[in-house]
C-alpha cells in the first residue's frame, strides 16, 4: 500500500492583530503599532500529522509558533537513532534554540494536526536586533525551553520509578491546556522513546488506565485524538516511587 506523504498547506498571511494568543507568543513583548512592521511576512501553516516543521541539520529559516496541537522535538545521534528531547504545545516556538544559527538544531515532527505561524528568519533576527524589549523576551524563553528539557529528563526518564508514575507524569505533561483534562494523545512508539520503557510496557499501562477510567479515548481519526484524564488520579499516580 502506498503511503500517502504527510500534509503541510500554506493558509496564508498571518493576522497578529486579531491573534487571540499574542500575549502569550515570543511577540507579545511587540506593541500594536510595532505589529504594523512585526507581522509582514509571516504566514500561517497547517501540518497533517508526522509532517516536519523542519528538520535537524537543514538551514534555519524561521521560527514557527505554534497555535494549535502539539510537536515533538527530536534530536537524531550518528548511529541513527532518534530521541524526543522535549514537546511543544499552543504557545511554544519551534526553532528559538536555533534563531541565531545557521542550522537547526533538532527536528520538530507534528503529532497530530498543528497550526503554526511562521516567522521568516532573517526579519526575525533584524526585528530582535532593534527591540530590546524583544530580546528580553527571548532570553526568557530560552531559560523556560533549557529548564523545561532538564526537568523533561530527571522526571520522566531517570531512576528507578515505576512505569505507571512516569506514564503519569508524562500525560500531565501533555495536556492541551494547564486548566483542561484533555490530553494530547501520542502514539505507543513515542511514549516508549520518550519515557525509556518498552512499547509493550506502554501499551500495558495505558490499557490499565483505560480499564480504570482514569483515561478515556476521544477523537474520530489518528490525526484528532486525544486523552481525556482523571486528573487527581494521574497526580496521585505520579506522585508514587
Amino acid at each position: 500500500m502506498t503511503r500517502v506523504p504527510p500534509t503541510i498547506r500554506c493558509q496564508g498571511r498571518s493576522n497578529c492583530f486579531d491573534c487571540t494568543l499574542r500575549h502569550e507568543m515570543v511577540c507579545s513583548e511587540v506593541t500594536l503599532d510595532e505589529l504594523i512592521d512585526f507581522h509582514t511576512g509571516i504566514e500561517d501553516f497547517d501540518y497533517g500529522h508526522s509532517a516536519a516543521l523542519f528538520n535537524m541539520g537543514a538551514p534555519t529559516e524561521g521560527v514557527y509558533c505554534i497555535r494549535h496541537g502539539a510537536v515533538k522535538v527530536v534530536k537524531h545521534d550518528p548511529s541513527g537513532g532518534q530521541r524526543i528531547i522535549r514537546v511543544l504545545k499552543k504557545g511554544d516556538v519551534a526553532g528559538i534554540e536555533s534563531a541565531f544559527g545557521d542550522r537547526y538544531e533538532h527536528t520538530a515532527i507534528a503529532v497530530g494536526e498543528v497550526r503554526a505561524c511562521r516567522v521568516p528568519i532573517e526579519y526575525f533576527r533584524n526585528f530582535v536586533a532593534t527591540h530590546g524589549n524583544l530580546q528580553m523576551r527571548l532570553l526568557r524563553t530560552s531559560q523556560d525551553t533549557l529548564r523545561e528539557t532538564e526537568s523533561w529528563l530527571s522526571e520522566l526518564t531517570v531512576g528507578n520509578l515505576p512505569a505507571r508514575s512516569r506514564m503519569a507524569r508524562l500525560l500531565l505533561r501533555l495536556r492541551v491546556t494547564d486548566d483542561g483534562d484533555r490530553i494530547h494523545r501520542f502514539g505507543i512508539e513515542d511514549m516508549a522513546a520518550i519515557l525509556g520503557i518498552t512499547q509493550e510496557t506502554v501499551s500495558r499501562v495505558i490499557s490499565d488506565f483505560v480499564r480504570e477510567g482514569i483515561l478515556v479515548k476521544g477523537g474520530k481519526s489518528f490525526a484528532t485524538r486525544y486523552f481525556r484524564g482523571d486528573l487527581p488520579a494521574l497526580e496521585k499516580i505520579a506522585r508514587e516511587t
